[in-house]
């Protein structure tokens, strides 16, 4: 089945979600990897859920808290600190 599973990661802020789409299974490990790969453009609490959009239900989720999403963003620099502004 062509895209079978949603991976949806989202903030609090919900102008920051990220939707992916994919074939195959998605296992925690790989659903990690993605959050923290992105986990620049999200700020407060992330959520990640896999959709299996056959079954019709949530098969995996991720929860991070504020707390942890701001101690891998505390080096985040600014445009006005890149000298973009």
């Amino acid at each position: 089945m062509r895209n079978r599973y949603r991976i949806e990661i989202y903030d609090d802020n919900k102008a920051n979600d990220l939707t992916l789409y994919s074939d195959d299974g998605i296992n925690r490990d790989y659903l990690s990897e993605l959050v923290f790969g992105n986990i620049r453009r999200f700020a407060g609490n992330v959520r990640a859920y896999v959709f299996d959009t056959k079954r019709k239900r949530k098969t995996l989720a991720i929860y991070l808290p504020m707390e942890t999403v701001n101690k891998y963003n505390k080096n985040k620099l600014t445009a006005e600190e890149l000298g973009l502004i």
